[in-house]
């Protein structure tokens, strides 16, 4: 088994986004969805369905 320290773990991510050209603490990358089981597929429809009908936005941005 491999170990690292969160530092190291740290740098490689800070690494890994700078060579992708993302920048920002805020970036979430997109999620396909390939291992996303039917009941999480479900909540997200729901959450889209509430958030379509609502007058106050949800507080997340949806990636799917």
């Amino acid at each position: 088994m491999n170990r690292i320290t969160l530092d190291q773990q740290s740098a490689w991510l800070a690494k890994r986004k700078q060579e992708l050209g993302l920048s920002g603490r805020d970036y979430v990358p997109a999620n396909g969805g390939a291992r996303r089981t039917a009941a999480k597929r479900a909540l997200l429809e729901k959450l889209a369905e509430i958030n379509r009908i609502s007058t106050r936005a949800l507080r997340f941005v949806a990636r799917y």
